[in-house]
């Protein structure tokens, strides 16, 4: 066997290795049993579904409207332009449709989501320095070692002491007389 033959067999075995993939399967359509089987499929086929109806729209330029329930009993939506204007054409058995007044542009509907992000992002930015306040909040001070303070914080320190022994003192008064009575 030449280096040729050598060759020519490294390449059938490396193509008998790719053929072990299973790759995209067929799958037989029929009722799902499991509820949280359904729950998955439901949500993964959803965003798919709606996909498909939005390029429908965009390449057609035609109206859709879509109205799924979830197996947990929550509704989705998916409408282009609107699925009230689309839904009360149908009932009302009109031809043409009028799209709802208070559905805006795409341009006014992108400025209000990129102002929603922006503001998430201030909120997300918010809770991060106050979980990190609070953090710093749980921290015992007088457990910090007092050789490592410097002279600033030795005497917020002592500060920290007096009143807390000032609000002991009143605190134990107050038991005491409580006591008495």
């Amino acid at each position: 066997m030449d280096n040729g033959d050598l060759g020519a067999g490294m390449d059938r075995f490396k193509q008998v290795e790719k053929k072990k993939n299973t790759g995209r399967k067929k799958i037989v359509i029929e009722k799902i049993e499991k509820s949280s089987n359904k729950q998955v499929t439901f949500s993964k086929r959803r965003v798919g579904l709606f996909k498909k109806a939005s390029e429908l729209c965009i390449l057609c330029n035609v109206n859709v409207a879509i109205i799924v329930f979830s197996p947990a009993e929550k509704l989705f939506c998916f409408g282009h332009p609107d699925v009230e204007a689309i839904v009360g054409n149908y009932l009302k058995g009109a031809k043409v449709l009028v799209p709802s007044a208070s559905r805006g542009s795409y341009e006014e509907s992108n400025m209000q989501y990129e102002e929603a992000m922006r503001n998430l992002a201030l909120e997300k930015k918010n809770l991060t320095e106050t979980e990190a306040l609070v953090k710093g909040m749980t921290r015992r001070w007088w457990e910090d070692p007092i050789d490592q303070m410097s002279e600033r914080e030795l005497e917020q320190f002592m500060v920290s002491l007096y009143e807390l022994r000032k609000k002991l003192t009143e605190r134990a008064g107050k038991l005491f007389m409580l006591s008495i009575q």
